[in-house]
């Protein structure tokens, strides 16, 4: 019977040889596999660090010894990404904490969101929208934080106007949108068409593969 490891180890040999030979090679050697942001042609790690759930359960806890351990595990490990959101609890504003404390902010690919619409909503008030963002920012500790997304598609025409403005002033690198609903996904293909995406990001696992369909073939033709 396989250990947890040995399967962990076989899933990313078989998943890096279905999807690039180059990211097998890089797995035998025992190197980060990275992926190019098509946009910028940076590398980042394929996989990353979230903080939605029991990362969540940590940060809302005040757990701070916990989280940093985990931040220097990823760290020690090559990663680099991490998301969050303001809508994670305390996730956003401990992870900041801990990582300003670390002196690694320069060794971490910040990733946030905006939403004060609420769940795909509408009529975001922009002025509560930009103090969010400004919250985010406090709580990075530094400009330009590598990435914001508007959460779950809401209100596009304010929050994602907010992002174009903060990416064209230089204070956030790279901007894009979320949806991890399938039935948000016409929605969301009109904006992949239709906006200047950086990212996106989606539910894909093996319990909803139909991204490969519906949205990967999209973003391979706007470089997103």
């Amino acid at each position: 019977m396989l250990s947890r490891r040995e399967y962990m180890g076989l899933s990313a040999s078989l998943a890096a040889l279905a999807l690039k030979p180059s990211w097998l090679k890089a797995q035998q050697s025992g190197a980060v596999i990275k992926h190019a942001i098509p946009s910028t042609g940076e590398e980042l790690p394929i996989v990353g660090l979230g903080s939605s759930a029991s990362f969540r359960e940590l940060a809302d806890n005040g757990d701070s010894d916990a989280i940093r351990e985990v931040f220097q595990a990823l760290l020690d490990s090559g990663g680099t990404v991490f998301d969050t959101a303001p809508g994670y609890g305390s996730s956003e504003a401990v992870a900041g904490q801990v990582v300003n404390a670390m002196n690694a902010r320069d060794r971490v690919f910040w990733a946030t969101k905006l939403n004060v619409a609420g769940f795909g909503g509408g009529g975001a008030d922009p002025d509560a929208a930009w103090a969010q963002v400004e919250n985010s920012f406090e709580y990075y500790g530094a400009e330009p934080i590598d990435l914001i997304q508007v959460h779950n598609i809401a209100d596009m025409p304010t929050q994602f106007g907010i992002l174009k403005e903060l990416k064209a002033a230089g204070r956030v690198r790279y901007i894009g949108t979320t949806s991890t609903f399938e039935r948000q996904y016409a929605a969301l293909e009109q904006h992949m068409r239709n906006e200047p995406l950086d990212f996106v990001g989606i539910d894909y696992a093996v319990d909803n593969t139909n991204a490969e369909e519906r949205l990967f073939p999209i973003a391979e033709d706007r470089g997103i």
